[in-house]
């Protein structure tokens, strides 16, 4: 069974640059939890958060 951060990162695979909100809703996460997995994945260098349009952070997935 996939955990919240598999799905989030997942859902990354197939939609690059997707904000907190769209990203959340893509995956089926609740928006607190995405927010909190993305800071994680940006800890270990898994994730690049940068901003984007409408003052919002987009999320990319950095290949390893």
């Amino acid at each position: 069974m996939p955990t919240n951060t598999d799905r989030v990162m997942a859902t990354l695979r197939r939609s690059p640059g997707l904000d907190d909100d769209e990203l959340a809703r893509q995956a089926g996460v609740e928006p607190g939890e995405v927010k909190l997995i993305c800071r994680y994945l940006e800890i270990l260098d898994r994730l690049r958060r940068s901003p984007g349009p409408d003052s919002k952070t987009i999320n990319i997935l950095i290949d390893i």
